[in-house]
């Protein structure tokens, strides 16, 4: 079985699921993994990645500007 690192919680942790989203480290923004702008870009040193929306929130990221990323329905309803 492969273990995919994402963040969760405040900290890296292993997961059967790979992260929906990707971030960059030195920049605070987040998006899906398809966005052609900086995510594919970046060092591999500098990525980071989310298995939810709202983990990629609670760690301080922004949504990127290009790809546009919302959260699920899921998860929506769970904060509403």
């Amino acid at each position: 079985m492969k273990l995919y690192k994402v963040w969760k919680d405040g900290q890296i942790v292993l997961s059967e699921q790979p992260g929906r989203y990707a971030g960059i480290k030195t920049h605070k923004i987040f998006g899906r993994l398809d966005c052609p702008s900086g995510e594919k870009k970046a060092h591999a040193e500098n990525r980071v990645f989310f298995l939810t929306w709202n983990d990629a929130i609670e760690a301080g990221y922004r949504p990127c500007k290009v790809c546009k990323p919302e959260p699920d329905a899921a998860e929506e309803k769970r904060h509403s």
